[in-house]
């Protein structure tokens, strides 16, 4: 069983950070229009992304049960960029997460009117305790 619980894709917060606005560092919450399109992960949305982590992230480096809030942005080559842990239950799941997430391979970027742009994502990850039944 798995050490981790990833919360449901509604309490993660996706702006938008447009390639022209970036050095205003002016940002928006990502709204539903039918000229933008979020990042895509391997073809699909984050929970193709989650299980990427859960793939590649080495649990053993989690010795505390709690939170941990990430942000990084998908530039508009598709890359993950400006890494940051914002929250974490010690050291050593927050330089495992930073190293899957440097492993990431590229995303399909957000587009607006057809041309890609920057877009900031904050996401949780939640630890739990294993649980053993007898």
């Amino acid at each position: 069983m798995k050490k981790i619980l990833f919360l449901a894709i509604s309490f993660f917060f996706i702006q938008i950070v447009s390639a022209q606005e970036s050095e205003l560092l002016m940002e928006t919450e990502l709204v539903t229009s039918p000229d933008v399109s979020n990042p895509r992960f391997n073809g699909g949305d984050l929970n193709k992304f989650y299980e990427f982590i859960d793939q590649e992230f080495n649990y053993a480096s989690v010795k505390n049960t709690g939170n941990l809030w990430i942000s990084f942005t998908v530039n508009e080559l598709g890359q993950i960029k400006k890494i940051k842990v914002l929250e974490f239950p010690n050291v050593e799941a927050a330089s495992e997460i930073i190293r899957v997430l440097n492993k990431s391979p590229k995303w399909e970027p957000a587009k607006r009117a057809g041309q890609p742009f920057s877009v900031a994502i904050k996401m949780p990850l939640v630890f739990k305790q294993k649980i053993i039944l007898k």
